[in-house]
């Protein structure tokens, strides 16, 4: 790509110094983005933005955990600073401490919740107050984790589950006031994050897609095709795009009191709602 203007947008992406991070800072450029890659160390940092500067782009770097609140304002400033804007925050860093429920400790439970919703919070916070001016993107990756459960991540599917939450209420005070966008993306690849699926108890019968063939879908979101994007939840790996929907009740009555025949009468087992993943969450098998 030709070196990009200082009228080109801004993207920041959080840990984006390999796998899906990676492939959105790199489709993001290749898009005409000036790009701020994150690392939680400097060689990774390094070896990011070497990436990209040899495909022509422009990109600096922030070392630093999300999970640390002030780092997130640090990482917005230094795009800032570098290229005088924001345009684009892609929430994607993130760790797995994967143990079964029982025996999940609280630090387990803790560091994951604090990298995933917590940096995703604080990071999005920072960048929205640099956007409400001129508007802008923020993308939330959740997981299918998140959406329907995992085994061995309850600390993970709580933060997932979290972030699902956290975009509506983002939609809700950004979008209309502000005109900056905000999805949560369920993206499905080939990581070493998703090489638990392939080496413990938890086996995965469906071959995941490289990284690369999942991000166009944030180089779409990221521009002005998507404008009146926001508050979805989307789920795409390389090949099938969905939009899944907001909860709703899928049965409902009303009485003046209540007992408990009342409730049993009504709560019967063709009314529950099955357990029900896409067909990633479908693939797990047992060991």
């Amino acid at each position: 790509m030709t070196q990009s203007t200082h009228d080109a947008p801004v993207a920041v992406v959080t840990g984006s110094s390999r796998g899906l991070g990676r492939a959105f800072a790199a489709e993001l450029a290749r898009t005409g983005h000036r790009v701020v890659v994150n690392a939680t160390t400097e060689e990774g940092a390094a070896r990011a933005v070497a990436e990209l500067a040899s495909s022509g782009a422009e990109a600096v770097s922030a070392v630093g955990s999300v999970a640390d609140a002030a780092f997130c304002e640090h990482l917005v400033e230094t795009a800032v600073s570098a290229f005088g804007r924001i345009d684009v925050l892609v929430n994607n860093a993130g760790i797995t401490r994967d143990r079964s429920f029982l025996k999940m400790s609280v630090e387990e439970f803790d560091e994951v919740v604090a990298t995933h919703l917590r940096g995703t919070w604080a990071c999005a916070r920072a960048a929205a107050r640099r956007m409400t001016d001129r508007g802008g993107s923020i993308v939330n990756v959740s997981s299918g984790s998140g959406l329907f459960g995992m085994y061995g991540q309850a600390n993970y599917a709580a933060a997932k589950a979290g972030i699902v939450g956290l975009g509506r209420v983002m939609h809700l005070e950004l979008f209309a006031r502000f005109g900056i966008r905000t999805n949560t993306l369920a993206p499905a690849a080939a990581t070493d994050m998703t090489k638990v699926f392939a080496s413990s108890d938890v086996g995965h019968a469906v071959a995941f897609p490289s990284p690369d063939a999942v991000a166009p879908i944030v180089s779409y979101l990221a521009g002005a095709e998507s404008r009146d994007v926001s508050g979805q939840v989307l789920s795409f790996d390389g090949s099938v795009l969905s939009v899944w929907t907001h909860p709703e009740a899928a049965h409902t009555w009303t009485a003046d009191a209540w007992t408990a025949a009342d409730f049993a009468e009504r709560l019967t087992p063709d009314r529950m709602q099955a357990f029900h993943p896409d067909r990633w969450g479908s693939g797990v098998t047992a060991g």
